[in-house]
Parts: C-alpha cells; structure tokens; sequence
C-alpha cells in the first residue's frame, strides 16, 4: 500500500468537530474576499474546492487540539511527489541564445532518491550546455574562416524545456528535451520513469514484463511497416543492414509513459531514420503493469 493511501485511510478515520459546519462557512466567505491569498494548486484538475479544503485543514490544525493531534498520524500532509522549475535562466551575447528551464523532483519520501536524480539533471544539463556553446563557437569561427563577417553570423539558439508525461501517486514520468540550431536544427531528448512508492528508476521490463523485448520488437516493426505503406516518400526507415531498426537492445531507457500509460518508445534524430523525420515515437498498446 502506497504512503499516500495509507494517508488518506487514517484522514477517513478522523472524527471532525462539532464546529465543522461554521468552520466551513467561515473558510468559504473569507476565500471568496481573499482570493489573492489561496495556496497555489499546481494541477490543473484542481478546483476552488480543494483550495478552500486545504484551508478547512489550516485552520482545524490551528484551532481544534482533538484534530491536530490526529493529523500527526498523516505522514504525507502537504507533502505530494511533484517535478518543479528548480532553476530557469536566460542567457544572450553575440554567439548564442539561451532559454532553460531545470526540473527537479521532490516530496517523493525519498531523499536518497531525490538527490540522485537531481544531481544526474543537474550534470546532464551542464554537459549538453557546455557542449552547445562549443559548437556555437566552433560554428562562428567557421563563419569568420570562410570570409564571413559576425553580420553574416546567426546566433545558435539554445533551449532546454521539460513535459511531465504522467503522474500519479505512485509513478512520475517527464522528458527533458533540449533544442539546439545554428546552421542546421537538432533536438535530443532525456527521459526519467520513477517509481515514487518504491524508490527506483523504471526499466522497460518493469513496465512491460520479462517479455518486453518481444512485445517492444514486434509493435516497432509493425508500426515502421504500416507508416511505410501509407507514406513511404515521408517514412524512409533505414534498412536493418543500414542503421535501422534491428531489435530493441537490453535495458534500453529511451521511453516514457503517457497519460493512457502507454508505454512511448521513442529513438532520437538519426537513430532509425533520417535526420529531416526528427524523433520518432512509437506507442506500445500493453498498458503500463505498475
């Protein structure tokens, strides 16, 4: 049983006060006065209901001992697994143009697992910057080389965003996803599949059984042979003895799971195609097992 069902099983259990009735009015007419002062919801199904519940429980907490002392026993109060904007910076000069938003996770229950992760984000994003205003130097000294002039030179636009692809409870799954063009555009995808009630990182065969590798190989195949046949001119996969799609390989982290939890197999720009077909997805039909 998950740490937020255990919650919600001892919140059911608690015996509201006599004085819930004027307690509710009260929070009711003195949120319709103090908007401005609601807490911030950031899912997006949230309503003004659960605004003026959350206040319901500041106030008890505040003025009903019988109440507090039961809330001790709730251990997640406040406290629900979330990816945030831990740092976003704008950066601009004569080679480049920067735009990033950093994600972080937190609230999982699980510092050793929070820490981890954040410091993998932190020393990935470093490294893709580093290596993006490299090649925008390396492209303006091509510039000036060939007889160019920094007039002629166009600034690499660097930008760094996050999607989070599904959540709930117990599973978080987002893609970091970084855009890069100069001369010519690129982008390149990172993707976390976390576990909140276990503390891990998932696999594919933690999401889709001992026979993933059967399922992901049959469904890719399947999938190339049917955009072939509907468009070929704007699906020209490699062969599999040029590059193609050959099997999917053990272990293999680029996926993410969707909001149906689906499992989304995804191979970066040149992967299994040419470059002009960017990214490729590709949605497994067995639902997620976790």
């Amino acid at each position: 049983m998950s740490v937020f069902k255990k919650a919600k099983e001892t919140y059911n259990s608690i015996k509201i006060p006599q004085e819930l009735d004027y307690i509710v009015n009260k929070a009711i007419n003195e949120n319709k006065i103090h908007k401005k002062r609601n807490i911030q919801i950031y899912f997006k199904s949230a309503t003004a209901t659960l605004a003026t519940t959350f206040a319901l429980f500041v106030i008890l907490l505040n003025t009903n001992e019988s109440f507090a002392k039961a809330m001790e026993d709730v251990p997640i109060l406040g406290s629900i697994a979330e990816v945030f904007t831990v740092r976003e910076y704008k950066e601009e000069d004569e080679i480049k143009l920067i735009d990033a938003k950093i994600p972080a996770i937190r609230n999982t229950g699980n510092s050793d697992l929070e820490n981890r992760i954040n410091y993998e984000i932190s020393m990935k994003i470093n490294q893709v910057l580093e290596e993006a205003e490299k090649r925008a130097e390396e492209y303006k000294e091509a510039v000036l080389a060939t007889g160019g002039t920094m007039e002629d030179y166009i600034p690499t636009k660097i930008n760094i965003d996050y999607e989070i692809t599904y959540q709930s409870e117990d599973l978080i799954s987002f893609v970091i996803t970084k855009s890069e063009s100069s001369a010519s555009a690129y982008q390149e995808q990172y993707f976390y599949n976390i576990d909140i009630e276990n503390g891990r990182e998932l696999n594919l065969k933690d999401v889709l059984g001992s026979n993933y590798k059967g399922i992901v190989d049959k469904e890719v195949n399947k999938q190339i042979k049917e955009r072939k046949e509907n468009d070929y001119e704007n699906n020209l996969y490699f062969d599999k003895d040029k590059g193609g799609f050959s099997g999917i390989k053990n272990e293999y982290h680029n996926f993410y799971i969707n909001q149906d939890k689906k499992v989304v197999i995804v191979f970066q720009k040149y992967d299994i195609a040419p470059g002009y077909m960017g990214i490729q997805n590709f949605i497994i039909p067995n639902t997620v097992q976790i």
